[in-house]
């Protein structure tokens, strides 16, 4: 509650949903390269051995969560960066120092993919992507592991 209130009093109704259309941005290919990847991996061994059982959907959800973390990682790069620079504004105004340095702002996602791959080359776009993996490709493993389990329970099909 302390937060929200700190938040609210800091930029208003706004600073609620700061941060909202990087996250929109990103998550539209992550979640569309997690399913085509899923479900062309189960279609293909189900077309070459038969049904899919318990091991392989474990891995073919481990698999399309590394690749759709892989695709979406820029985009998040970018987000938390132009997430921290507007904390980052505030800071040096609390504290008074104009004289600090502060990173140049990326004014959309789109800039902020381009000058980072310019300035920074191309790999700083993926720091931090073996981490990020190592929590995704978990969690979305279980994730079409209980999706199918379900799926049967209901009696439905894929699309």
């Amino acid at each position: 509650p302390g937060a929200i209130r700190k938040v609210f009093s800091s930029g208003g109704v706004g600073a609620l949903y700061r941060g909202l259309g990087p996250t929109l941005v990103a998550m539209f290919p992550y979640v569309g390269v997690e399913f085509m990847v899923y479900e062309t991996l189960k279609k293909r061994w189900e077309v070459a051995f038969g049904p899919v059982g318990t091991a392989s959907l474990l891995v073919f959800g481990a698999l399309s969560g590394a690749a759709a973390q892989a695709s979406a990682h820029p985009l998040d790069v970018i987000r938390r960066r132009m997430q921290m620079q507007t904390m980052n504004k505030k800071k040096t105004k609390v504290n008074g120092d104009s004289s600090s340095k502060t990173k140049k702002q990326y004014s959309n996602m789109f800039s902020g993919l381009y000058r980072v791959q310019k300035e920074e080359g191309m790999g700083a776009l993926f720091n931090g992507l073996g981490p990020a993996c190592l929590e995704k490709i978990p969690s979305t493993a279980i994730g079409y592991f209980i999706y199918e389990a379900m799926k049967r329970v209901l009696q439905l099909t894929s699309v």
